[in-house]
């Protein structure tokens, strides 16, 4: 079968993940987007679902993301006090010095480590 040439440009992010998931699975680039191509060919469209959020369904996602994301620091907050009722010191950052510290039950922070 004769073979022709195909240049197309795209994010180098994604051609970077996209390198990295083909090399995982054994191909090169020019065989993924072999596969692709044949899979549009055979199906006679894309091969995989297209969506859209619609508008009002937006800030919806948005809504769960943000809920997520309280969920997750509540989590660790909830995790930190436990390790400090437990009298454990807890290894924390200070994004106003810009360093670590250890927070002690007692409220010590201490930043200085000994190296």
């Amino acid at each position: 079968m004769p073979e022709s040439r195909l240049s197309v440009r795209v994010d180098e992010d994604v051609k970077l993940r996209a390198e990295s998931v083909f090399r995982e699975l054994g191909l090169t680039m020019s065989a993924g987007i072999n596969l692709y191509l044949s899979q549009v060919a055979l199906q006679r469209g894309i091969p995989f679902l297209l969506t859209q959020i619609p508008r009002e369904k937006e800030s919806d996602f948005e809504m769960r993301k943000q809920i997520e994301e309280m969920k997750a620091q509540i989590a660790v907050y909830s995790k930190i006090q436990g390790m400090l009722e437990r009298g454990a010191p807890v290894a924390l950052y200070d994004d106003i010095k810009k360093r670590p510290y250890l927070e002690y039950p007692d409220g010590r922070r201490v930043y200085k480590f000994d190296e």
